[in-house]
């Protein structure tokens, strides 16, 4: 497939991402880039609560009863606000509660000229994201030789032949004999999804889900949060846009290292999900939603957010603390405010110490063992400051022009106020990017940073949604002062001059024309600063897709050994595989059982037996009892390169050349496929 042939199929993972979400955001109330922004993050809710429901109901896993749950949540929604606005009176408080959301400060016209420049800044930066993520991925087809790949691609085919999408069943696929574990499936889900829709084979669905998620969810969140950061400022809005596409860290980042794609879907979540918390309080600027979508769509979305990443959750935690902190000040901030607002003061101290004891219950008891929290920090504390300073983090060079942006942007809220909660959230996530990867290992980094598995790349990931909102208003803030440059000569014009009509006339059309000029000029600029930042990142994640004869997990001729397991290997029949050097990729990438599934799966007894000694099989009656248990009839031996360049021996799977419980089916390179005649007559 080629690029150009794959879009339809980015278009359709677009529309099933903001089709059912945006049902209900615009049942609730909301307009315009509000209801877009909340339209992805509302969808991947309900898939991901319908995916732990549907089960209980004997209801297969599919897009349709997610687009069916939109729909059904949405009819609701609009039969509830008929029912209240026929029941209150027309100047009855009660009815803000069922009207749609409003801004201030804006005519129809102008409304309309600032939206066609919003939507083209967005169409702007989506479309330099698709660009960027083809370049990385290389073609439709290439999938990330990393480590945590084998576990999604095969996730991604089990919740297709199980029907089972929930965070509560998946780690059955890799959990042996013992029961299954929570495991965070909504993105596993939605990529099942989008192969039941366009019938695309795992990987290619597997890019065009990334794609339409970075290109779509990500940047409308960071409009939101600017909005919700700048006020009615439409540049500051439509530059959030386009920078979404030039911070390295996110969301290429995810998509290089790891391959961390749960994380990659909350923290695209991320920026809308904390607009709205600001919205629920009220420390937002020039953007009110009535009470319905308020109250309700926070709590929509946080099951979705928790299920797509819990540690995506627990950072909308610590970005929320200064939002409510901001919010009681206001309330609570003088006597006379206390005085007139006793009951509302009592009752939000109260609801004050209960946050505030449930975020330490969750802060100590949401997170990976400490076994599995293992990464070393990777710098020192003034290289880390630098990194957050310089959106240099992970080694990658510094982002001068988005830095400089996000500075000016910094002083400029700083000195406006109302901001502190950004600018408190800024500091929090700049923190504990210095401490997880500038600070020695100890059980202060574990308190603050484990629940991230004290990982500098899933920290340094959410870096730019704190810095973006600030450059954005930095650009604002550079192109009006500008455009005040421009103006000033016409305003110290000779009087002779001043008097002539046509020449304000003039004026007036000249400034609509150059302020649009300055704009995609700036753009422009900031566009080339960040080339070395982002040909950095784009580099890296690059050499990860590819396929090569030495690839980390399947080789060149690896891949023609599973792409002819079709026509070779019955569908009934498994295939015993040693994980660590890729062959568990066979059941996603061949649809073709495997005795593994990931790299950490925990085996069965039977399993357990044939990678003791499946080459024994003519010889020992208890491999021919654990062949027929598991039904393997096959044997990959993809040679003893590893993924880590690790030592993990299969003694029953190796040196198979020598053994005559198998014969050899099919060779490419270094690259075996064994049939098992061993054992026929048991």
């Amino acid at each position: 497939m080629t690029w150009l042939q794959t879009l339809p199929y980015v278009l359709a993972a677009v529309v099933f991402l903001l089709l059912p979400g945006g049902l209900v955001t615009v049942s609730l109330g909301l307009r315009g880039l509000s209801a877009a922004a909340l339209a992805g993050p509302v969808t991947i809710s309900i898939a991901a609560v319908l995916a732990v429901l549907l089960p209980f109901a004997s209801i297969p896993w599919s897009g349709l009863p997610v687009l069916a749950g939109g729909i059904l949540f949405s009819a609701l929604v609009v039969g509830i606000r008929f029912l209240g606005l026929r029941r209150v009176s027309a100047d009855s408080s009660l009815r803000q509660v069922f009207l749609p959301a409003r801004r201030t400060g804006a005519s129809s016209l102008e409304a309309r000229r600032t939206g066609a420049w919003v939507a083209a800044a967005f169409l702007a930066g989506a479309a330099l994201i698709l660009v960027e993520l083809a370049l990385v991925f290389g073609s439709p087809e290439s999938f990330s030789q990393t480590f945590d790949n084998v576990f999604h691609l095969n996730g991604v085919r089990y919740v297709l032949d199980t029907g089972n999408a929930s965070s509560l069943w998946m780690s059955k696929m890799t959990s042996g004999d013992a029961a299954p574990y929570f495991y965070p499936a909504a993105w596993h889900g939605l990529a099942a999804a989008v192969v039941q829709m366009t019938g695309l084979p795992v990987t290619v669905a597997v890019n065009v889900l990334n794609m339409a998620v970075a290109a779509v969810v990500w940047p409308l969140g960071c409009m939101m949060l600017t909005r919700t950061v700048a006020g009615n400022r439409p540049v500051a809005v439509g530059a959030a846009a386009i920078l979404a596409a030039m911070f390295a860290p996110f969301p290429i980042l995810l998509l290089d290292f790891g391959v961390l794609y749960p994380n990659f879907l909350a923290i695209s979540m991320l920026p809308a999900v904390l607009a709205s918390i600001a919205l629920l309080f009220r420390v937002g600027r020039s953007l009110q939603w009535p009470p319905a979508p308020r109250f309700s769509l926070p709590l929509l979305i946080l099951p979705g957010l928790a299920l797509a990443h819990p540690n995506g959750f627990m950072s909308l935690l610590a970005l929320s603390v200064p939002i409510i902190l901001q919010a009681y000040a206001r309330l609570a901030g003088t006597r006379e405010n206390r005085s007139r607002h006793r009951t509302a003061w009592i009752f939000s101290s109260v609801g004050l110490g209960v946050g505030a004891l449930s975020l330490y219950l969750l802060w100590t008891t949401i997170r990976p063992p400490e076994d599995a929290a293992f990464w070393e920090p990777v710098q020192t504390p003034r290289g880390a400051v630098w990194d957050v300073l310089a959106n240099a983090a992970i080694d990658r060079p510094a982002a001068i022009g988005a830095s400089v942006l996000m500075l000016i942007g910094l002083f400029v809220c700083w000195r406006r106020g109302g901001r502190t909660w950004m600018i408190a959230g800024f500091v929090i996530i700049g923190v504990l990017y210095v401490v997880v990867s500038g600070t020695l290992k100890g059980d202060v980094r574990s308190a603050l940073t484990g629940i991230w598995y004290n990982d500098s790349n899933r920290i340094a990931a959410l870096l730019p949604m704190t810095a973006l909102p600030f450059a954005a208003v930095g650009v604002d803030s550079v192109a009006v002062w500008l455009r005040r440059r421009l103006d000033r000569p016409a305003a110290v014009r000779p009087a002779a001059t001043a008097g002539r009509l046509g020449d304000k006339a003039r004026a007036g059309r000249g400034n609509k024309v150059v302020y649009p000029v300055i704009c995609c000029v700036l753009a422009l600029a900031v566009a080339a600063s960040q080339v070395p930042s982002m040909r950095a990142a784009m580099g890296s994640a690059r050499k990860n897709y590819l396929e090569t004869n030495h690839s980390l997990l399947i080789s060149t001729d690896e891949q023609k050994i599973i792409d002819r397991l079709d026509e070779i290997v019955p569908q009934d029949a498994a295939i015993a595989v040693n994980p660590w050097t890729g062959g568990a990729l066979a059941y996603a990438l061949a649809h073709r059982e495997t005795t593994a599934k990931h790299i950490l799966t925990a085996n069965t007894a039977d399993v357990e037996t044939l990678n003791r000694g499946l080459r024994n099989a003519d010889s020992d009656p208890a491999v021919c009892a654990a062949l027929k248990a598991t039904g393997v009839r096959y044997v990959l031996d993809f040679g003893s390169n590893e993924v880590h360049f690790g030592d993990h021996p299969f003694p029953g799977l190796e040196d198979l050349n020598n053994s005559l419980a198998v014969r050899l089916v099919l060779a490419e390179g270094g690259a075996r496929l064994y049939e098992v005649t061993a054992c026929r007559g048991t």
